[in-house]
């Protein structure tokens, strides 16, 4: 009896201490089926399950902090000894076994799930990393000769084209504006010109993503591809979420192009990598410094974690069929050779400008920077404070030909696409300087002017899908508006793939009010304004990836709600 009261005492301290009602009850079921007693085996348990909701695929044991709590008494002096009680429980498993948790002789700490999906991404990106024979090198050289993008120095997205199509794996990493959809087009134009029964596959991680990358492909009428979901691509459904293609059924394609990869979790990776032929390539394509998915695992961040390396071999053919001259590493012979270019220069923001200046000093935890360029913006685009009139100042302007349009009884096509113009992203759903609390502001701001706000349904309510509705295509993040119709009926109207799509308000899908939305779910959407809220207490999840990503999303002005301490806080998080 005493023994329980000392493990249900830890799971209370872990509840007190913050842990997730998920990683408390992850806890709960290692404590009822551990045999050994140990109290840090529990610990671990919880702090694993932390971890992963926080995206990372593992825990690293060398990298957990002291808690300044009671907590602290549970963990072990050294690594090796933490590893050492982990291994005497029958719930944790060496590499190769099946036990609920996975430990590696370096002290990584799995969930069972993810180390397999984990080891076989790895085997099969080991698989792909070989070169692919140029069809006719000669009428390539002619194409680079003729493409004249103004860049100086070396051109960074002919040398991604031209890996594209020399290597069957490919990663293309750059940040907004540095031409990833150029190189798509591209590549798309190329790979038809070598062989126009090529099987190109096109897909992102999202129906916004899919959307906008498909409305680039529109705009070159000549290109027979479309842009879909993964999801869509691989058949996964409510009833199979494994999806319909694997090694032994392959997708039908010789190459797969993958945008916003930054956005595919490790499991999500696994079952791409499975379902592609042994021959095809895969070309990937994203941001890496932006935040990784909301499940677990930062696969695009840890492939371009070595950086652009290059081998003597391919510097060679770079040279002889676009003129470059790269220089090759010296160290050859990392795992990644030959696979991985980095964009470097944007041609959306100046590096002067407010969105390019604020970006750079986030990626480079710059603080000082930072904070002198919020300061010294012509207009103010810094607040610390979240409340009414900060609402009315800074939000409510942002939306406001949205608003009229909504007053005038606009069509559906011109208020979905005032509403995509312009966004609040707040680090935190719930709770203050949240997205639910920007939400309640602007609809108490709405009523005062006479909107029908109090009532579940009314004119003008933006909404977001907050699950997946295979039946009538919409997925978690999908945005949509409720309005009048002509005969004066309220409907959900969503801007999808093939148009304007209305469906009645019984039938909508799980859903939630959308002025603002979390950073994590704008992740594969572009907005002219962007208003970023941060918290006034620090929280786990605020960091330099999801303040870059938030900066990101904004194409023309962005603006801040955060305190200063916050915005310090989250560059060195």
């Amino acid at each position: 009896m005493a023994e329980l009261t000392k493990q249900v005492s830890l799971v209370t301290q872990l509840r007190q201490s913050g842990f997730s009602e998920l990683a408390c009850q992850f806890t709960q079921f290692v404590e009822r089926q551990d045999k050994t007693g140990d109290e840090l085996i529990v610990l671990s348990a919880a702090l694993l399950s932390d971890a992963v909701s926080q995206g990372a695929v593992a825990l690293n044991l060398s990298q957990v902090g002291a808690y300044g709590s009671e907590l602290d008494a549970f963990l072990p002096e050294t690594v090796a000894d933490w590893i050492a009680r982990l291994r005497q429980s029958h719930l944790v498993g060496e590499p190769d076994e099946m036990a609920p948790m996975i430990l590696t002789a370096s002290g990584q700490l799995y969930l069972y799930r993810y180390w397999h999906d984990e080891q076989q991404v790895k085997q099969l990106i080991q698989e792909r990393l070989k070169p692919v024979a140029i069809v006719d090198e000669v009428a390539l050289q002619q194409v680079f000769a003729d493409w004249h993008s103004g860049s100086e120095g070396i051109d960074w997205q002919k040398v991604a084209v031209m890996m594209s199509l020399s290597r069957q794996l490919s990663v293309i990493s750059g940040g907004p504006g540095t031409g990833k959809t150029t190189i798509v087009l591209r590549l798309l134009h190329l790979l038809l010109k070598q062989n126009n029964q090529m099987r190109i596959a096109l897909a992102a991680p999202t129906g916004k993503a899919a959307a906008r990358l498909q409305q680039a492909i529109s705009a070159q009428k000549a290109l027979p591809v479309e842009a879909q979901t993964l999801h869509r691509l691989l058949g996964i459904t409510a009833d199979n979420d494994k999806g319909r293609y694997h090694a032994d059924r392959p997708l039908a394609v010789d190459v797969l192009i993958i945008d916003e990869a930054s956005m595919i979790d490790i499991s999500l990776m696994a079952t791409v990598m499975k379902a592609l032929p042994l021959g095809a390539c895969l070309i990937l394509l994203g941001d890496s410094d932006q935040l990784s998915s909301i499940e677990s695992g930062a696969v695009l961040a840890d492939l371009c974690r070595e950086g652009a390396v290059f081998s003597d071999t391919f510097c060679q053919q770079v040279l002889a069929v676009t003129g470059m001259r790269l220089c090759p590493t010296l160290d050859s012979k990392q795992v990644m050779t030959d696979t991985v270019v980095m964009l470097q220069h944007s041609y959306r923001f100046d590096e002067n400008s407010t969105i390019g200046q604020l970006s750079k000093a986030v990626k480079q935890g710059d603080d000082e920077g930072l904070i002198q360029t919020l300061l010294e913006h012509s207009e103010p685009i810094w607040t610390q404070q979240l409340d009414l009139a900060t609402i009315c100042d800074v939000v409510m302007p942002m939306y406001g030909n949205f608003f009229m349009a909504i007053k005038t009884r606009q069509s559906a096509e011109i208020c979905l696409t005032l509403f995509e113009q312009s966004r609040v992203l707040c680090a935190l759903k719930h709770g203050p300087q949240s997205v639910d609390s920007v939400n309640v502001w602007v609809e108490r701001s709405l009523a005062r002017q006479g909107w029908r706000t109090q009532h579940n349904f009314y004119h003008g309510r933006p909404i977001m899908v907050t699950r997946n509705d295979y039946r009538h295509g919409l997925f978690n993040g999908d945005t949509g508006l409720v309005l009048y119709d002509e005969q004066g009926q309220l409907f959900a109207y969503f801007l999808t793939e093939e148009g304007i799509r209305r469906l009645p308000l019984n039938r909508l899908p799980a859903h939630e009010t959308a002025f603002a939305m979390t950073v994590h779910k704008s992740q594969g959407s572009e907005f002219d304004n962007v208003c970023v809220v941060l918290p006034e207490q620090h929280s786990p999840i605020l960091g330099k990836a999801l303040l870059y990503t938030a900066i990101t999303r904004a194409k023309k002005q962005v603006s801040l709600i955060a305190p200063e301490q916050c915005l310090r806080q989250a560059l060195f998080s």
